[in-house]
């Protein structure tokens, strides 16, 4: 293929509108891409217009690498305001636009382009399988079934070509959300002792819960990603001002570590809830809504040391050249300070407290080689006018298949 094939490529996919869902359209299109170059796959279906894309290609004996990212882009918001439609895949100054142009359409475009000439190169020895997820963005659907039907049980290595490219990422905390209903009794609130406030109950619990996970956050660090993070992020109740509430609700997001992890987060959460239920008229229940387990792996792993060393012999991709490309394509309201990145000349293993489908992945193999390391603008991420310079695509395309030869021939 040529750059040009590259390009359009994306700017194809960019305009499949996959925005939490459809991505079966984005599965079927990179289907009869793999086809039309002689690759099988096949598609794993989650529900009614969301499948995963799953295939493989083999030479020979070898290492069995994973080539990984999701379809599902979040929503645009107001279409209204974006300066280009956020599905025209408008390319403007070797600039592409739209939802999904770094986060992370980019990405798996370029791994599946690299998948595909590794496969027409044959220079590589083992097994490459390619996994295009779906519902990341919403608790990582497709990566957690496709990981219950075995598909990445052979797998010692991944690489999720998710946005982060001015380092490797081989650990993240972990996320989880969980739900505390107060159920009440309703009345007028000129007889409040006729009725039961659910808020009041509700607005204890969230006060012990916070103050409990945060000392306990102190407590407890990992010495590199650091401690849980703990949020209320949503709360809920009553119907009408003169009325004592009959219910109420608040959602919370922890952000976890190992030593402090989503069902250490949660055993806090129940006992609280448990002991405040011994109160009369308390009438609590919480409910885990997500559950993503922190990840953390060797930093020093094969896969790192495989994609440092590429990643540092291509000028432009160095965290300082990334920079000032970056710079100039955000514009003077949104760059990034220069000063903040001043003493990092090289790619290097980092970790990162969002969360990514390596958090499902791990559940098949403790011992799994992690990377994510993907293009992307992290600064435009899910918000308006999220756009990404073509060049820095095209790069990443190049490094991947570097990477999976150098990983799978030194094998």
């Amino acid at each position: 293929m040529e750059k040009q094939d590259y390009i359009k490529i994306l700017q194809d996919v960019i305009q499949i509108e996959s925005e939490n869902g459809n991505e079966e359209q984005v599965a079927i299109y990179y289907r009869d891409l793999l086809k039309k170059h002689g690759i099988s796959s096949q598609l794993v279906s989650y529900s009614e217009g969301r499948s995963s894309l799953i295939s493989e290609i083999s030479n020979g004996s070898g290492p069995v690498l994973a080539l990984s990212g999701h379809m599902d882009v979040v929503s645009v918001g107001n279409a209204e305001d974006w300066t280009y439609p956020p599905f025209s895949g408008h390319i403007e100054k070797d600039v592409i636009w739209g939802r999904g142009a770094s986060d992370m359409k980019a990405g798996l475009t370029a791994l599946i382009i690299a998948f595909i000439e590794i496969y027409e190169s044959q220079q590589f020895k083992g097994k490459v399988k390619l996994l295009a997820t779906v519902g990341e963005e919403v608790g990582e659907l497709g990566s957690a079934q496709l990981t219950d039907l075995g598909y990445l049980d052979d797998v010692e290595a991944v690489l999720i070509g998710e946005p982060c490219n001015i380092g490797v990422v081989y650990g993240h905390k972990g996320s989880l959300n969980y739900k505390v209903t107060s159920k009440g009794t309703s009345a007028h609130s000129s007889t409040p002792e006729l009725g039961n406030n659910a808020i009041e109950h509700l607005l204890l619990a969230m006060t012990k819960i916070s103050e409990k996970i945060a000392h306990k956050s102190e407590e407890v660090v990992n010495e590199v990603l650091g401690k849980t993070f703990h949020n209320i992020t949503l709360v809920r109740g009553g119907s009408q001002v003169n009325s004592i509430p009959e219910s109420a609700t608040f959602e919370a997001n922890a952000r976890t570590i190992p030593e402090f992890d989503n069902q250490a987060v949660m055993q806090e959460v129940f006992a609280i809830i448990q002991e405040l239920n011994q109160k009369e008229g308390f009438e609590l229940e919480a409910l885990i809504t997500a559950d993503q387990p922190p990840v953390q792996t060797n930093p020093k792993s094969k896969l790192i040391e495989t994609i440092t060393g590429v990643a540092n012999s291509i000028e432009s991709l160095k965290p300082q050249s990334l920079v000032h490309q970056m710079n100039t394509v955000l514009g003077e309201d949104e760059q990034l300070n220069p000063e903040d990145f001043a003493g990092l000349t090289q790619v290097k293993p980092m970790v990162v407290s969002g969360t990514t489908d390596a958090a499902q992945f791990m559940r098949a193999n403790d011992n799994l080689e992690l990377a994510v390391y993907g293009p992307g603008m992290p600064t435009l991420n899910h918000k308006l006018d999220e756009r990404l310079p073509l060049a820095q695509y095209l790069d990443f395309i190049e490094a991947y298949k570097a990477i999976i030869e150098s990983y799978l021939i030194g094998g």
